[in-house]
């Protein structure tokens, strides 16, 4: 049960110490296997897009991104209030690892207040990259379309859910 101190502070934070989740999956669930979902081939022109939820007060540092068959070229991380504003990204990174998470540090700790509703976004700058994304879900995914590479923009939050475009990703 929280405290009075704990709601005060815009969310349900833990008593300290505290053992609980740090990793948050997109659609809240993560994948089977590493081939789980769809191999999405990225336009450069687009945002991907995914609900994720988180259930408590936490410091998230990234985002972790399931990479697909192929890797190239670099990708930008962010992190999305429930309101579609960014609140936290990632450097532009090189893709790394076929088949594997891979972690995009966002550039300082994000205090996200839970529980609450944030999105996960990805950007590519190469159509030769490759991304897992969910097949299924209720939970918000979509895409943006007419974005530039490394410009972060508002979002309108998905409300539903669109096949083969919301990344397998966890915010940590």
């Amino acid at each position: 049960m929280a405290t009075a101190g704990q709601l005060s502070k815009g969310g349900i934070g833990p008593t300290i110490p505290f053992a609980g989740p740090t990793v948050f999956n997109t659609l809240s669930t993560g994948p089977h296997t590493t081939t789980t979902g769809t191999d999405t081939t990225p336009s450069v022109s687009e945002t991907y897009i995914a609900e994720v939820y988180v259930p408590l007060n936490a410091d998230l540092t990234g985002i972790a991104l399931l990479n697909g068959s192929a890797v190239a070229g670099n990708v930008t991380a962010i992190l999305y209030d429930s309101n579609g504003a960014p609140v936290a990204n990632s450097a532009s990174t090189a893709q790394s690892g076929t088949a594997a998470y891979q972690k995009f540090a966002f550039s300082s700790v994000y205090k996200a207040k839970g529980p609450a509703k944030y999105f996960v976004g990805v950007q590519f700058d190469s159509t030769s990259a490759r991304f897992r994304s969910h097949t299924i879900g209720v939970a918000g995914a979509s895409k943006k379309t007419g974005e530039t590479y490394g410009t972060i923009t508002t979002i309108t939050p998905p409300t539903t859910f669109t096949t083969d475009l919301g990344p397998f990703a966890a915010v940590y």
